[in-house]
């Protein structure tokens, strides 16, 4: 099953904004029209805990989605945040009390992806480096393969009816490095011991793309539960 991606918004989605819910506002000096510049770090959050409520998102003390929860598969593109240590906090919308609660540090101009996994009662948070992938080649373009499903066994991702597979099979919060790929619309399987599990078809991936796969939701949901595996691919 997969998903058609929504891409959730918080006011402050746009790496050229001045975002004064996350920053703190952009530094404008009106004594001489002279814009201080800032360090800062761009954060995507994606909420792939498959029995979570919808979240509040705390950072540093501060709701920053006070007009919408983070909920299950929402992701909210690329924010801007002051560099160094970071308090993230995340619990039921709505209310005061906390779920999970980590420190994460950020380093001037580098992209990071932060994913909520694991069930709620143990969820925490995956950090990934967007920036740390290379620049593709002409005609190419870059792709990650990310296991967020904490029933799966190790999922493997390959192109489907072809040959071989394009990665090795990743335990759950397991994620690849980007590589490089031929720009081109692709069939994309994931298999698990060699047995296919999850179709994502029609994935176009542009020359100079960076793209994620995962697989998210339970592979057998609990009692009551919707979150069935599922496969996305978000945009960095």
């Amino acid at each position: 099953m997969m998903k058609t991606r929504k891409t959730y918004r918080m006011g402050m989605v746009g790496l050229m904004a001045c975002v004064s819910l996350v920053m703190g506002g952009c530094l404008d000096d009106d004594s001489n029209d002279n814009i201080v510049d800032i360090p800062v770090s761009y954060v995507s959050l994606y909420n792939a805990s498959p029995n979570a409520p919808a979240l509040n998102v705390v950072v540093d003390d501060r709701l920053i989605n006070s007009n919408a929860p983070l909920e299950y598969a929402d992701y909210t593109g690329y924010l801007r945040f002051h560099t160094g240590k970071r308090t993230l906090e995340f619990g039921p919308y709505g209310a005061n009390n906390v779920a999970l609660d980590t420190a994460v540090t950020l380093e001037d101009n580098r992209a990071y992806s932060i994913f909520v996994v694991d069930n709620y009662e143990n969820a925490e948070v995956l950090v990934l480096t967007d920036s740390s992938a290379t620049e593709p080649a002409t005609g190419k373009a870059m792709i990650r393969f990310v296991n967020l499903s904490p029933d799966a066994a190790p999922l493997t991702l390959k192109v489907k009816d072809a040959a071989g597979n394009l990665t090795d099979a990743q335990p759950f919060k397991g994620a690849t490095a980007f590589q490089e790929v031929d720009a081109q619309s692709y069939n994309f399987e994931i298999t698990a011991d060699g047995q296919s599990v999850l179709n994502i078809p029609n994935v176009s991936l542009s020359a100079g793309a960076y793209k994620t796969v995962l697989v998210r939701g339970y592979k057998t949901p609990p009692a009551g539960n919707t979150s069935v595996l599922s496969g996305e691919v978000i945009v960095h």
